[in-house]
């Protein structure tokens, strides 16, 4: 009777991957395919045929929430605390206290922040340490608050230099020649980071302290080097699980090749189309590639979605192209639910505009029956989420962003709200604002404009417009602790019924009824800093995973004019809308269920040609034009990605007719901007002059 209960309400996929023998495993899960489900089905089907021990299994995942849903989940199975249900960081922890008892050793300690010892490091190298700019070293700024933000801005980007070192496996010796060949991005010489590392490394030996990325990377050398002590491990590990394997690193798969040996009772999870981390090392091929490597191994392939209606799902098909489908599901999610609205895309002038008429359609989403949580908005970085914020606040729609106090909690953000208490400051309102944005981009300078010292403190600097224009007579310590408060209640919001504000990159494993995707603007989607093949590949699959989050309605948006600390700036769609466009002309056309979607598309359609009015060619602009799209076409097969988001036919149209001399002039023209002008300008130049 308990086994029947087990495979019930499982569809023919479902069930095939609960039963089957084979192994290792390999399930192929999509968005809203009932993943969770199968795994701990297919946990609790084993054990209770005998074919698995309880006491022998070890369930991993990537985060804490992931883990507690697996043991809740297997507790209602009445598999109780049996399991092991944990992270890679908890399993990999507990691998190296079994191994400290075993030899009789005292244990390492955690280190609790890599702050101090960073910061050591740096001073051990001294003044010889040079910012690839030029700039001077941080412990000679103007200001007691400026050298201490510059300091910690330093060491976080060092910080997440040493952990981005680590989760590709490198080595203090490693790390120099492969900065230089990847062209690394960061605030010292290579040579430099690389001593900063030898020095962290030596300094937390001393100390006996390890990181928490030392754990897996500690883990695996004890495993391989005491086969005694692997053997137990193996024995006491005999059935693995790993839930989210696209989001697996190297360093994590030399654990898990250092615990299955030989052995073949694995199964993983996961789906190369929700691949998003590479910044963490993860990589997707290693789920895809997992049965050339085990002649015995068998895919099972979830392609049934019940979540999502079949125009959300067609939706999100469409931005991936061929580079980006796997051949698992090549045709896309299949849809159980039924039709639903025709999702919408709308431009507006600007971005107070577009927050106002997303809070109105928030306001009518929310009808009887429904909470404000299954209402979300998504936009791309966490900076786009403040002033939405504040607008939802003047339209009285609650909401909750999900972002906002693990933001406070960053190193260089700390040191700003320290200053800001402690020094005697004299300025109030819109001068205490200039001054605070001066000291912020004197800091930024000597770092990258990529890392998390630059949104972190971008932020900061949103927030703090936010409450000084509002509140002109504040001066530094009522700043303080106005953003002290929201962090506070930022936390209480949590538990309460409001609209969740997120990231693209937060919202992956949630859901809600109604989403609206926000900030669809060339530069935002895809980011800027994309400019490789994979980075733009990683930045479909980004909005894949935000458009898969919604059940019944999506509403994508971009505006014409967006605000960036005090400028405001004109933007251009993003190049994803004009195939999105087409997609969602195309449901109009054949599974539109009522008049309001079917003119919703319209308007949408109407924006968008008159955003790109037609432009009538002389036979020499022609000939400019024909060239310019043989490098396109060129250029996207190079790059493996769809010639619309190299360049628009509208701005090619543009290039000829202007015939810009320089790359500045070719970023004034609309659909170019100083991001593509930057990445393409030497190669359009030369068509342009030929």
């Amino acid at each position: 009777m308990r086994i029947q209960e087990i495979l019930s309400n499982l569809n023919h996929e479902q069930l095939e991957a609960v039963t089957t023998k084979e192994h290792p495993l390999v399930i192929i899960a999509g968005a809203g395919s009932g993943k969770t489900r199968v795994l701990t089905r297919r946990i609790a089907y084993r054990i209770a045929t005998g074919d698995a021990d309880a006491r022998h299994t070890l369930a991993v995942t990537f985060t804490k929430k992931a883990a507690s849903e697996l043991k809740q989940r297997l507790q209602a199975l009445e598999m109780r605390d049996q399991i092991e249900a944990q992270t890679f960081h908890a399993a990999a922890l507990r691998i190296l206290q079994r191994y400290w008892e075993s030899k009789e050793m005292a244990p390492y300690q955690l280190l609790e922040s890599k702050f101090k010892i960073i910061t050591e490091s740096i001073a051990r190298i001294g003044a010889r340490a040079k910012t690839h700019n030029g700039a001077k070293d941080w412990s000679k700024s103007e200001s007691h608050l400026e050298s201490e933000v510059s300091r910690r801005s330093l060491v976080s980007s060092l910080s997440a230099e040493i952990e981005w070192a680590k989760a590709r496996g490198l080595t203090p010796s490693e790390y120099c020649d492969t900065a230089v060949a990847l062209d690394r991005n960061i605030p010292l010489t290579p040579s430099e980071m690389a001593e900063v590392f030898l020095n962290y490394e030596e300094i937390k030996s001393r100390l006996r302290k390890l990181d928490y990325d030392d754990l897996i990377i500690r883990a695996t050398q004890v495993l391989l080097g005491d086969p005694t002590f692997q053997a137990t491990e193996r024995y006491r590990m005999r059935h693995l699980y790993i839930d989210e394997f696209q989001d697996i690193n190297a360093v994590q798969m030399n654990l898990v090749n250092a615990l299955l040996g030989d052995r073949t009772d694995l199964c993983v999870v996961g789906d190369p189309h929700q691949a998003i981390y590479s910044w963490n090392g993860a990589d997707p091929t290693l789920i895809t590639s997992l049965p050339t490597r085990y002649k015995s191994a068998k895919t099972v392939v979830l392609a049934h979605n019940y979540r999502s209606t079949p125009q959300i799902l067609s939706l999100a098909h469409s931005v991936l192209n061929k580079q980006n489908r796997i051949s698992h599901y090549e045709k896309g999610l299949l849809p159980n639910l039924p039709d639903g609205p025709i999702p919408v895309i709308r431009a507006f002038n600007d971005d107070t505009a577009e927050a106002q008429s997303v809070a109105r359609l928030a306001k009518q989403a929310h009808q009887p029956g429904t909470s404000w949580r299954d209402i979300a908005v998504l936009a791309r970085t966490n900076a786009q989420l403040i002033p939405i914020q504040r607008t939802f606040k003047e339209m009285g729609v609650p909401s909750f962003l999900a972002s906002e106090t693990s933001y406070l909690a960053q190193g260089e953000v700390r040191a700003m709200l320290v200053s800001l208490e402690q020094e005697s400051i004299s300025l109030t309102g819109s001068s205490l604002y200039a001054w605070i944005e001066g000291t912020v981009e004197r800091t930024l300078r000597n770092h990258s404009s990529t890392g998390p010292a630059f949104e972190n403190l971008n932020l900061f600097l949103e927030l703090s417009r936010e409450h000084l224009s509002s509140s002109p007579k504040s001066d530094s310590r009522s700043l303080a602790l106005w953003l002290r408060s929201e962090a506070r209640n930022a936390a209480n919001e949590s538990a309460t019924d409001a609209v969740i504000l997120t990231t693209f990159h937060r919202a992956k494993g949630l859901e809600w009824r109604t989403v609206f995707i926000m900030g669809m603007e060339d530069g935002l989607v895809p980011i800027a800093r994309a400019e490789t093949r994979e980075a733009l590949l990683e930045e479909q699959r980004l909005l894949y995973v935000a458009i898969t989050r919604a059940k019944r309605q999506i509403t994508l948006t971009w505006a014409k004019h967006r605000s960036f600390n005090t400028r405001q700036l004109k933007r251009e769609p993003s190049p994803y809308l004009a195939g999105l466009q087409d997609e969602a002309d195309r449901l109009s056309g054949h599974l539109a269920t009522s008049d309001h979607a079917l003119n919703a598309i319209r308007k949408a359609r109407n924006v968008l040609q008159q955003a790109e009015p037609k432009i009538s060619l002389t036979d020499k602009q022609q000939a400019v034009v024909t060239s310019l799209r043989l490098w396109r076409s060129n250029k996207s097969k190079e790059l493996g990605v769809p010639a619309h988001i190299i360049l628009h036919d509208h701005a090619l149209a543009s290039v000829a007719i202007q015939e810009p001399a320089t790359i500045e002039d070719l970023s004034k023209i609309a659909g170019i901007g100083s991001t593509k002008a930057s990445r393409f300008g030497a190669e359009l130049l030369k068509y342009v002059t030929a």
